[in-house]
This record gives C-alpha cells, sequence and structure tokens, in this order.
C-alpha cells in the first residue's frame, strides 16, 4: 500500500525576496518595513536565506533512500512552499492510501505542533479528504535520536571540563504548563547522564524583541553570565531544541550568543545541529517504523 510521509516544519525564506511573505504567513499581518528591514539584515548575516528548506529536501530524499519502495517522502512546510496543501495534494492526486505526517519538532507545544497539527486536520476537512493519516510527535525520547545527540557531542568537543548550555526556544510564560518545557529538561537529562555531564545547564533563547507577555527563563544570556560568575571560562553551547539549522541557530546562536560569550570573557564552542546527520536520518527511520506497526 502506498504511503506518504510528510516531514512537516515552519520552511524559510529561500531568498531575501521571499522573506516579506515569509514573515507576512508566519505573523498573520502585515509588519512594519522597519522591522522587515531589521530581520532582512538578519538574513544577510547567515548568507541571505535560511538552509532550512534544503536541509528538509534532503532529510526528505536521505530518508526515502532507507525505506521500503512503496514509500515517498516529502517536505511539506508551514509557510513556505512546498506547503502542507501542495504536499497533500500530490498524494491524493497520486492515489497514496495513507499520509504520515511527521513532525520534525521532538518537543510537543500547542504553538508549534499542535498547530500543525490542527492546521492539518482542518485544511483535510474542508477539502474533503478522506485519506487515512496519523501524526508523529513527541518523540524526544527516542534511543537513536538521544544516541544521535550523544554520538555528536562525543565527536565535537575536546574539553571535557567545560560548562555545557543546552539552548532551546522559549515560548510564552502562560504555555510553561504545556509538555515542551519539561519534555526538553528530560531530553537534556538523558543525554548529560549518558555522557556522563556534571556542569550544564538550560537556557532560553529567541524572546521576540517586542514581546508582550512575560516568556520562560532565564535566557541564555543570564546563564552565561551565571556560568562565567562560577570560575567557568570555557562553554558548549549544544542546540537541543532544534533539529536543523536556521536563522534561530546560524544567527541568535552562532552571532549573537558566541559574541556575548565572548564579551564576558568566555571561549565558546557550539556543537553543530543535527541537519543530514545518517544517524540522526536513521532516528527518523526507526520513530517511522515504530509508529507504523503502532497503527497495522
Amino acid at each position: 500500500m502506498k504511503a506518504g510521509i510528510a516531514l512537516v516544519t515552519l520552511g524559510g525564506p529561500k531568498n531575501l525576496e521571499e522573506v516579506d511573505d515569509f514573515l507576512k504567513n508566519l505573523t498573520g499581518i502585515e509588519l512594519p518595513e522597519r522591522v522587515i528591514s531589521g530581520i532582512k539584515e538578519r538574513y544577510k548575516l547567515i548568507g541571505g536565506y535560511s538552509p532550512l528548506p534544503e536541509i528538509t529536501e534532503k532529510q526528505a530524499n536521505d530518508l526515502e533512500k532507507i525505506l521500503p519502495s512503496h514509500y515517498k517522502c516529502l517536505p511539506a512546510f508551514r509557510y513556505t512552499k512546498p506547503n502542507i496543501e501542495d504536499t497533500i495534494e500530490y498524494f491524493v492526486k497520486n492515489n497514496f492510501k495513507k499520509i504520515v505526517f511527521f513532525i520534525l519538532s521532538p518537543y510537543f507545544t500547542s504553538v508549534t505542533t499542535g498547530n500543525y497539527i490542527k492546521y492539518i486536520e482542518n485544511y483535510m476537512e474542508k477539502n474533503n479528504i478522506n485519506i487515512h493519516h496519523l501524526f508523529i510527535h513527541s518523540w524526544y525520547k527516542n534511543k537513536t535520536f538521544i544516541n544521535c545527540w550523544v554520538e555528536k557531542i562525543k565527536r565535537e568537543v575536546k574539553d571535557w571540563n567545560n560548562f555545557f548550555l543546552f539552548s532551546a526556544h522559549s515560548i510564552p510564560e502562560r504555555l510553561a504548563f504545556e509538555p515542551y518545557k519539561s519534555q526538553i529538561l528530560e531530553c537534556c537529562e538523558i543525554i548529560s547522564n549518558s555522557l556522563n555531564i556534571k556542569n550544564w545547564a538550560l537556557g532560553w533563547q529567541s524572546i521576540p524583541t517586542n514581546a508582550k507577555e512575560p516568556w520562560i527563563g532565564p535566557e541564555v544570556e543570564k546563564v552565561m553570565e551565571e556560568i562565567r560568575a562560577k570560575g567557568f571560562t570555557t562553554i558548549v553551547q549544544i542546540p537541543i531544541g532544534f533539529t536543523a539549522d536556521h536563522i534561530e541557530t546560524l544567527y541568535d546562536i552562532d552571532i549573537i550568543h558566541s559574541n556575548y560569550a565572548k564579551s564576558l570573557g568566555l571561549t565558546y564552542q557550539r556543537i553543530s545541529s543535527l541537519n543530514n546527520d545518517p544517524l540522526f536520518i536513521k532516528s527518523l527511520y526507526d520513530i517511522l517504523m515504530e509508529r507504523m506497526e503502532e497503527h497495522l
């Protein structure tokens, strides 16, 4: 039976010309020109585009190569092309009997994973699409996924006497009761225990500068200050909240966090993102096969 696998994520602008539409789709409003210009300046500093669409497309291709031949794997972006609707329509027109929506965030919050699920269900109901479908999410404890981070950290860390700073995207405090915060903390604990890391902390990042409500903390910069005050001189940042590079790793981490750490006199290293790491692709395969077996 033909089964379609949709790798669901935000998407991102493939060039500076796409930034305006991406931001409008993301926020649902027309942003002031000064705000758009400021964001474009950030994109210019990371090459003029988001690598996320290309990374996701390669993840889909790499995953499809190791799947049985009746699976077709495609990206499905929420805010850029090819969007969720495009991918669903491809599977409908090509007579697929099942669609698996594989949400690429390992953690659950209503503003990302919940939003994707609601949007997809509404779209399929509105268009009378009755194909059997299921969602894969909240897979942060998968053993291959955990091992992927463990092996990557082992490969890249040169000095284990460092302080290890995990980071993830913050969310509004009103959503702190959702699984997201505790799931990320649990993932950090599992990885730290696996590597016997004693000196570590979790910091939150990418809080909007114009936020009108409190967001969860402590922010990464605050944690860095505390690390420095404790006498540590070297810090390793682990982007545990993300599975692929985009503006929040390449700008927020590689530029803002890196420069802030250096301003405190800290030697700084960032563990690279999972992106197309073969072990990460294997973790997606393992998760998919496990869930498919559950829904036979």
